[in-house]
């Protein structure tokens, strides 16, 4: 289970580093009506690059779900933490591993990411836009705090208090 834990953190940092890239396209920061200029596009290629942010947005809040979901179970496994009902998530938060504003911001992040899933006609740019850039600020502290509280763990430390930066 570390291999995947380790796999997902460095799946994690290359995806980020695409969706920077994805953004960048739309400087200054993910300029709305560039933005929307290029989603409604009747060229291909203006419209791949709109695509490009949001799978992008989609891959890396995925993959910051799977390094939660892992990191809590490989803490299962340690007995740092045993079986409560919560969700991973709720499980990072009540111990102080996340922030609640950490929380809130993957919540929206996965409202905007079930909403491109299932209702993609009703997916908004302004609502696009505001989650990417959430998630580009959120997310560098996110796994920060992740890694920090699993190299704790492993330290021996599982009750160790965490106070997470953001």
């Amino acid at each position: 289970m570390r291999e995947s834990y380790d796999e997902t953190l460095d799946a994690l940092r290359r995806r980020f580093e695409q969706l920077r890239a994805a953004v960048a396209q739309f400087e200054p920061d993910l300029d709305e009506r560039a933005l929307q200029a290029a989603w409604d596009s009747d060229d291909p290629s203006e419209r791949n690059r709109a695509d490009g942010v949001l799978a992008n947005f989609e891959k890396t809040y995925m993959l910051s779900m799977d390094l939660v979901a892992l990191s809590v179970k490989i803490a299962g496994r340690l007995g740092a933490v045993e079986g409560s009902g919560l969700s991973p998530l709720e499980v990072l938060r009540t111990r102080d591993v996340l922030s609640q504003k950490a929380e809130m911001a993957l919540e929206r992040q996965h409202e905007v990411r079930n909403t491109s899933q299932h209702i993609y006609v009703e997916l908004s740019i302004a609502e696009m836009r505001g989650a990417v850039l959430e998630q580009l600020e959120m997310a560098p502290r996110t796994i920060r705090d992740v890694v920090a509280w699993m190299e704790s763990l492993e330290e021996g430390e599982p009750s160790a208090d965490r106070h997470p930066s953001g």
